[in-house]
């Protein structure tokens, strides 16, 4: 039963896919039909002009005496034709061009017809006389008219109308042209039926209405090719349909057709030849047309059985057909799916980044990847199906094999790490092997995951060799020990038998080995050789690469020197890294060998590396000790000349106060007044010169550790009084009124001159940077220790220049507005510091400063109160 319903419904899809289908070689031979339509129509349009060119009147009208096409309907008639060549039956297959002419064929004979119904209607005769003027045909005899008739235009009117509607691309437009050429094709086939019966009134009841039998057959050619032309829609569609009614409707058109046409055709004859009456002939119509009926009712019934037979023997086919197929396709697609998953575990195996591996209880591989494969060195074809130790040494098939068994053992995956000697030196692999189940039931397979670590070994060891050194290489400052350290470290790495850090002097054409490593020797001296000891190999220098020789003896580029160079200092193999400074080449670090060596990569990229990390470092090393030098030299300098700045002031001051008194001693001269203003601006300049001396000559001293200080008892508040008597007139001049709060007396080992320059370096800051506002000064003393700030109400400092300040020869403040060295606040640090106290400011831009020192008293304290 599920056969059957599964059958029926085979049978019912086939049958609906019939119904649908359109039968392709119907629609090819419908297309071509009104191609054959339109070239009658031009050959009988063709012939009937010809005939009223040359006068042969059996070319115009084909039976006398019934009237002749006239030519205004020939040419109607043959622009209808020539519309119809440019038409197809789907508009899309058209080009623009073609249809447009074929429109405008359309449109220019029913505007003809119109004209003449125009001209029938206004009783004028225009279009014959402006195109055929004098012509034969103007000059017919009655009954026939000498101009196209009207029931030919009317009847042109309408196959015109179609075949203009046929030649657009619009549904709308289309839908309207198979009702209008059947108009126009029974109108011209009644004519026709007239003229065959000679029945005047189906086809010219007087002269105007008369259609000609070339005019009528043209125009029934006209209307079928409109019909033609639009297969999509109405007779044709339901003519060109799939299936039982189409198979049915084109059998019995032919005979619906044709017969009761013979019939007609046969009695018509029958009555001509007066062998029987009309009524005779009529009885016999009708007898004959029940019985055609009645033959055409069994002739449908037997094609509608022999089309459902053959429906269902080939459905039946089909369907057996469909399943053997199906089967057969059911069976292929199966080999296809297994061979494509096959193809695409292979294709994943062999793409995936490690080697992968498929062996047997025995060991024998069964799968093997690409990686597996180049890691082996063979042809997977020539590996499957054997043992390793076939083609890998045998201590490494046993380790290889001693790993599988444990995996079969636990029946558990194992991950481990796996030697395998390859052509370029041995290669780590970290394998995972897991078990598999076997086919058939049997001992279990072993797979393996081996993913090649050997680089990402060599990155960490010589990542963490590099960082090693460099963090030796940063504890040295000497340039020649970092550069023998660096190149020692590499010597012993590389196993080599010499190494150097090499600079080239550009001047000299000349390369200098710095004194470096010497394996299991000590270092040799300096050697110096000229550049083109190096052959051809420059050319690659100077582009930045790393030079690898294996053989110096049969390096092309080296062994033309070998006997005067290489081979004289036993220099059988060497690596060379350059080193560049501003795209010039600077130097280069080597490491040689007496006997030929093959380098691998990972030595050459160590080479390499070194050479970036230690050529910084040295060039740092002498950058360092060139300023050391240098600094060194500055501060021998700056405290040779505050020396010797020094000593020529004191005399200089010595003698502008003897002049002072001089002066005092004659206060009537009238020179006394000029001269002491001269020698007081004198003196104060001398003191600052002699201040910024001091200064200097500290800052050194700072610098070098040797600012000395003697301890001993010390009032603070004497101390700061008598520095601000000495202020007294610097602060009357810039309007600062020096304002002290202080106890009775302070006292603590300190050093008296180093302390009166602490304070007399934050009072001349404060004159300097607070003019015209009082300076404030206070003293407070503590358990174990005094305080002393200053205060100003002048520009303030930046919080971020609130630590630079008390650096050497900084400032806060532009030099042009202020004058000094930046050297006062460092020095008085520097004394604090050497006191034991420490200093701090409190400011903020426009809010002044306020300088806090705070001294221990030491173990000799005395303190009174206020």
């Amino acid at each position: 039963m599920a056969w059957e319903s599964d059958q029926a419904r085979q049978l019912h899809l086939h049958g609906s896919a019939e119904a649908r289908a359109r039968p392709a070689s119907l629609s090819r031979s419908v297309a071509r039909l009104p191609l054959l339509f339109g070239a009658a129509v031009l050959v009988v349009t063709g012939c009937t002009l010809l005939g009223w060119a040359l006068d042969i009147p059996g070319l115009c009208g084909w039976k006398t005496p019934y009237p002749p096409m006239m030519p205004m309907s020939a040419v109607t008639l043959l622009l209808q034709g020539l519309a119809v060549l440019c038409a197809r039956p789907d508009p899309r297959q058209q080009s623009g061009g073609r249809a447009f002419a074929g429109r405008a064929f359309a449109a220019a004979s029913l505007g003809l017809t119109l004209v003449i119904l125009a001209e029938y209607a206004m009783g004028i005769d225009l279009v014959d006389d402006l195109l055929f003027p004098d012509a034969v045909h103007r000059h017919t005899p009655d009954p026939f008219p000498g101009r196209m008739s009207l029931y030919t235009a009317l009847v042109a009117s309408f196959t015109a109308s179609a075949l203009l509607t046929a030649s657009r691309p619009s549904p709308r437009a289309r839908a309207w042209t198979q009702p209008l050429a059947t108009v126009g094709g029974l109108l011209s086939l009644l004519a026709l039926m007239g003229h065959l019966y000679g029945v005047i009134v189906l086809f010219g009841v007087t002269r105007i209405l008369g259609m000609a039998i070339p005019s009528a057959v043209a125009v029934l050619l006209l209307a079928l090719s409109a019909i033609t032309l639009t297969p999509e829609r109405g007779v044709m569609a339901a003519l060109l349909r799939g299936g039982s009614s189409g198979v049915l409707l084109r059998k019995l058109l032919l005979v619906a057709t044709c017969l009761p046409l013979a019939l007609a055709v046969a009695l018509r004859l029958g009555s001509a030849a007066s062998l029987y009456s009309l009524p005779f002939s009529f009885s016999v119509y009708v007898l004959l047309t029940v019985v055609a009926s009645h033959a055409i009712a069994f002739l449908a019934a037997a094609v509608v059985a022999r089309i459902e037979e053959e429906r269902v023997e080939r459905a039946v086919l089909s369907v057996a057909r469909a399943q053997a197929t199906a089967e057969r396709d059911r069976a292929q697609a199966l080999a296809e799916a297994l061979r494509q998953n096959q193809a695409q575990f292979q294709a994943i195996v062999d793409h995936a980044p490690a080697a992968i591996y498929i062996k047997d209880a025995e060991g024998r591989l069964l799968l093997i990847s690409r990686h597996a494969e180049r890691a082996y060195g063979r042809p997977r074809e020539v590996m499957l199906g054997k043992h390793e130790r076939n083609f890998l040494s045998r201590e490494t098939a046993d380790v290889f094999a001693a790993n599988d068994a444990v995996v079969r053992e636990r029946g558990a995956p194992l991950e481990t790490e796996e030697i395998l000697l390859l052509p370029d030196g041995p290669h780590t692999y970290l394998s995972i092997k897991f078990p598999l189940p076997a086919p058939d039931g049997g001992p279990c397979l072993v797979a393996g995951i081996s993913t090649d670590i050997t680089e990402k070994k060599r990155f960490e060891e010589r990542r963490e060799f590099l960082l090693a050194l460099q963090a030796e290489l940063l504890h040295l400052d000497d340039p020649a020990a970092l550069a023998g350290r660096a190149v020692s470290r590499l010597g012993e790495r590389l196993g080599v038998d010499g190494a150097g850090l090499v600079l080239v002097d550009q001047a000299a054409q000349e390369v200098v080995h710095v004194p470096g490593y010497a394996y299991g020797t000590t270092p040799r001296d300096i050697w110096r050789f000229p550049l083109d000891v190096w052959g051809r190999t420059l050319a690659e220098i100077h582009e930045g690469h790393v030079i690898v020789v294996n053989d110096t003896a049969t390096d092309p580029r080296m062994r033309d020197d070998y006997e005067r160079v290489h081979g004289k200092y036993g220099v059988a193999a060497i690596l060379m890294a350059p080193i560049f400074r501003n795209g010039a080449w600077v130097a280069y670090l080597s490491a040689y060998t007496a006997t030929p060596r093959r380098w691998a990569d990972d030595e050459v990229k160590l080479c390499r590396e070194v050479a970036n990390i230690t050529w910084p470092l040295y060039e740092n090393a002498r950058l360092v000790v060139l300023l050391r030098d240098a600094v060194r030299a500055r501060d021998d300098f700056l405290s040779i000349a505050s020396h010797e700045l020094k000593t020529p002031l004191t005399p200089l001051l010595l003698r502008l106060e003897s002049l002072e008194r001089a002066t005092t001693k004659q206060p009537d001269s009238p020179y006394v007044q000029t001269v002491k203003g001269v020698v007081d601006v004198a003196k104060r300049q001398l003191r600052r010169l002699t201040d910024l001396t001091t200064d200097l000559l500290d800052a050194t001293r700072i610098q070098a550790g040797k600012l000395s200080v003697v301890h001993e008892e010390v009032d603070l508040v004497e101390v700061v009084r008598d520095v601000c008597q000495r202020f007294a007139l610097d602060a009357a001049r810039v309007g600062s009124p020096l304002v002290i709060h202080a106890p009775a007396s302070a006292k603590g080992l300190w050093d008296r001159l180093r302390v009166e320059q602490v304070v007399d370096n934050l009072l001349s800051n404060a004159l300097k940077y607070g003019p015209g506002k009082p300076i404030c000064i206070e003293i407070v003393v503590h358990e174990r220790t005094a305080t002393l700030t200053v205060k100003d109400q002048g520009i303030g400092i930046r919080v971020e220049d609130q630590e630079r300040i008390f650096g050497r020869f900084e400032r806060a403040v532009p030099e042009r507005s202020y004058g000094g060295l930046g050297l006062g606040l460092h020095i008085v640090r520097a004394i604090v510091e050497a006191l034991g106290g420490t200093i701090a400011v409190l400011s903020a831009p426009g809010e002044g400063a306020t300088f806090t020192v705070t001294l221990p008293f030491g173990s000799a304290r005395a303190t009174e109160a206020a």
